[in-house]
Parts: C-alpha cells; sequence; structure tokens
C-alpha cells in the first residue's frame, strides 16, 4: 500500500508522455461512468467515486497497473542460505545471505517482448509468460517473492484508485487529450 502513490504517479507520468496520452484510459473510463450513470439515475456520481472506483471493471487501466509495475518497480529480497549449496557457478555456505535481484526478470528478453518498452496493453492478451518454452509463473515481481514477499499485496486493488478517481473526476483542458486530437 505504501507504493500506491508512487505507482499511481508514474503511471499517470508516464502515459502523459505517450503519443496517445491518458486518452485511452479516459475513454475506458468515461464509458464505466457512462455505465454506472445508466444503472444509478439521478445520482452524483462524485458522491460514489469509492463505490464506482470499487466496482467498475477497467481492463486497460488493469493492464496498464501492472504494466507500470513492471516497468517501474524492483525488488530486492535477501535470503539466508539453510544449508550448503553450489547454485549458478558460485558456492554458499549455509548463515550466508543472498539479495535477489527480481528486477531482471521485468526485463529479461525471453520472457517479455521488448521489455525496456513501455506497453499498458501487453497483459490484455491474458499471455503465458514463458522463457525455454517453460511458462513462467513470477513473470512480474513488483512485491518481491517468497517468504519475504511484501505483506501489503493483497491490497494492491488500491494502486487503481488515485488513477480512478483523477481520470473520472478531473479534466483540465489540453492535459488528457491526444497530442493528435482537436478535442476531448
Amino acid at each position: 500500500m505504501a507504493n500506491s502513490p508512487e505507482a499511481s504517479y508514474w503511471l499517470i507520468a508516464i502515459n502523459l508522455q505517450r503519443e496517445d496520452g491518458l486518452r485511452p484510459l479516459v475513454d475506458e473510463i468515461g464509458e464505466a461512468v457512462t455505465s454506472w450513470k445508466q444503472h444509478n439515475p439521478g445520482q452524483r456520481i462524485e458522491n460514489h467515486l469509492h463505490e464506482f472506483a470499487s466496482a467498475a471493471e477497467l481492463p486497460l487501466l488493469a493492464s496498464t497497473i501492472q504494466e507500470t509495475l513492471r516497468y517501474v518497480t524492483w525488488a530486492l529480497p535477501i535470503r539466508r542460505v539453510t544449508e550448503p549449496v553450489e547454485f549458478g557457478g558460485y558456492r554458499f555456505d549455509k548463515g550466508d545471505e543472498i539479495v535477489c535481484m527480481t528486477r531482471s526478470v521485468h526485463l529479461d528478453e525471453e520472457i517479455h517482448e521488448n521489455p525496456w518498452e513501455y506497453n499498458p496493453r501487453r497483459y490484455m492478451e491474458q499471455k503465458k509468460f514463458s522463457k525455454n518454452g517453460k511458462i513462467v509463473p513470477n513473470h512480474s515481481m513488483p512485491w518481491g517473492g517468497g517468504v519475504s514477499m511484501c505483506g501489503g499485496r493483497s491490497v494492491c486493488s488500491s494502486i487503481s484508485m488515485p488513477p480512478k478517481v483523477f481520470l473520472t473526476g478531473f479534466n483540465p483542458p489540453g492535459i488528457l487529450r491526444s497530442r493528435n486530437s482537436e478535442h476531448l
């Protein structure tokens, strides 16, 4: 949960730099707002933003959040060796501590096509990420992994709240439109 403001910031900041800006997200949220208003006639969405933001299904926003986490986050979980082991040509003794570089998974070209490219639609395809012909279940590890995985990961849905509220109720001229569009 502590990473929620930073993740929200990066989601908005990175997308503002893209050719289409925040327009795809604004459009998706706009459709959800229209649907919400049709199902809740006479109610002002401004009075129900938390309810709306919690219930709206927004696949592009969900994919954009996951891509933002892949693109900007990294964890450095530390593991203590419990018995002597050789791994990757290195010998580790009981009690040694190893820092795991989980970010390398986020940037592995065999797992992610064009990993240095920010692609908000990367996770919309629901594809299976693989390496050497094997499925990689932990292809994105913004919360680390194993016993020291971030305890706040279960509330990660809170990351979507600030962008939903921001993009629902904030629309300054020129900010949310595409660089190529003339009108919002």
